[in-house]
């Protein structure tokens, strides 16, 4: 007779036999996509239900008509430029004030107890507990827009908290030039910093909307070899967004629409974690011409196809 145990830490049942799951969650949890400047990648999320757009660099304000779901992450309420957390060292205040807010409206402490639940169990039950709650959400998705002015604000911050921490006479104006390797270690660590705060406190998923560095090289690429890992970030932090990300594509516009390109090109490019994303290419939205964009018409999009646990009405 086979002694029956509980195991609390493996997924094994009192026989020993590996649970089988019975529900997965599709959508991808960090989303990366990179393009040419000024292709629409902001635009197919303008005015959507359920996606909030973090405009790091005031780019909504150009559009021509209002865009409705963006948060100006440069603006603060009050006087103090930057917050002090225990967590996650000092943060922008434009950022922490619009991620506080956020994580009240979409009330993330209640998702972070049943997405545990769900990641212990995988039954049905709890599967759909976490996806009623996710729909009850203002914005379950967040997208930062762009990475690299995404950087620009986090440098902001590693800057002030160096700062704090030296005489008055050592501190810097440039967070590149506190030391002779270009600041390189307090730039990754403020930026992992941040990242996770806005991961852990925000929306249960991230997009972070990049650019396809300038550099010579990738100037002599045509566009069937542009790959993810053209993303225009320096150094290490590229590989803390594409190595890190649940998926990675390119965002590509035609006169078919707007697609967002998940294959893989090469061996150095990087794969997609979500099975209905890998190797695929996934239209995001229709062809929108510029007569109707002047009206302040929007492109019907797809977001259901990346996000199908989500109810974007």
């Amino acid at each position: 007779m086979t002694e029956e145990r509980k195991f609390s830490r493996l997924p094994l049942n009192e026989k020993g036999e590996l649970i089988k799951g019975e529900c997965s969650l599709k959508s991808p949890r960090n989303l990366v996509f990179i393009s040419q400047k000024k292709t629409g990648k902001t635009l197919t999320a303008a005015n959507h239900p359920k996606i909030l757009i973090a405009d790091c660099e005031e780019g909504t304000k150009d559009f021509g008509f209002p865009v409705n779901n963006q948060v100006n992450v440069l603006r603060y309420e009050g006087e103090e430029a930057f917050k002090k957390t225990n967590k996650y060292g000092w943060l922008p205040m434009g950022l922490f004030q619009l991620v506080d807010e956020l994580k009240q409206a979409n009330d993330m402490p209640t998702y972070w107890k049943l997405f545990q639940e769900f990641d212990d169990k995988k039954d049905k039950s709890s599967y759909e507990a976490l996806i009623a709650h996710i729909n009850k959400m203002p914005f379950p998705i967040l997208m930062l827009d762009t990475i690299t002015s995404f950087i620009e604000v986090s440098n902001s911050a590693a800057l002030h908290e160096y700062n704090q921490n030296v005489k008055p006479e050592s501190r810097k104006t440039d967070i590149k030039r506190v030391d002779e390797y270009g600041g390189v270690r307090l730039i990754r660590r403020k930026f992992e910093e941040v990242k996770l705060f806005v991961e852990q406190n925000a929306s249960p998923f991230i997009i972070f909307a990049g650019h396809i560095a300038e550099k010579k090289k990738v100037f002599k690429k045509s566009e069937d070899d542009i790959s993810t890992v053209d993303i225009d970030l320096e150094g290490v932090l590229s590989k803390i967004f594409t190595v890190k990300a649940s998926a990675i594509g390119i965002f590509q516009r035609t006169n078919e629409g707007c697609f967002i390109d998940f294959t893989k090109r090469d061996e150095s490019d990087l794969g997609v974690r979500n099975a209905h994303l890998s190797n695929k290419v996934i239209k995001l939205a229709d062809f929108i011409s510029s007569e109707d964009l002047a009206k302040g018409k929007t492109p019907k999009t797809y977001w259901s196809t990346i996000y199908p646990e989500i109810e974007f009405k």
